[in-house]
């Protein structure tokens, strides 16, 4: 099983899983918030969890460049010129069983993705799965 195939599955069943809890618990029922706000909570959660696995894949993918490529946190850093101070970088040689979800933005970790594909492809790193 890929990489994208494990955070797709698990996007699939954090979903369910919030499905057959408001089934169980009744929490979204139309009748008690109406209609409008059901779709939107269940849209709502979709987003979240559309974003919680996409970030974690992306995450896996700019760690294991990193890790092929052997940068040191440091070096991360200083791929990422406009880096706020309050975020902090995570050290591609430490497990990371989740990506950070708010010391590290996602338009940062984009950026360093697209710098760590470009430099795997011109080192001829086998492509992550």
């Amino acid at each position: 099983m890929t990489k994208k195939a494990k955070w797709i599955s698990t996007g699939i069943v954090l979903y369910v899983l919030f499905i057959i809890s408001d089934i169980w618990l009744d929490y979204l029922n139309p009748q008690k918030i109406g209609i409008t706000w059901t779709i939107f909570w269940f849209v709502a959660a979709f987003g979240i969890v559309y974003f919680f696995c996409f970030k974690n894949f992306i995450f896996e993918r700019t760690m294991y460049y990193a890790k092929q490529l052997n940068l040191t946190k440091v070096e991360l850093i200083d791929l990422l010129p406009e880096l706020k101070k309050d975020q902090r970088v995570p050290d591609p040689k430490k497990f990371h069983l989740l990506s950070p979800i708010f010391s590290f933005s996602l338009q940062n970790l984009d950026l360093l993705d697209d710098k760590l594909l470009e430099l795997g492809q011109q080192q001829h790193i086998k492509p992550f799965q």
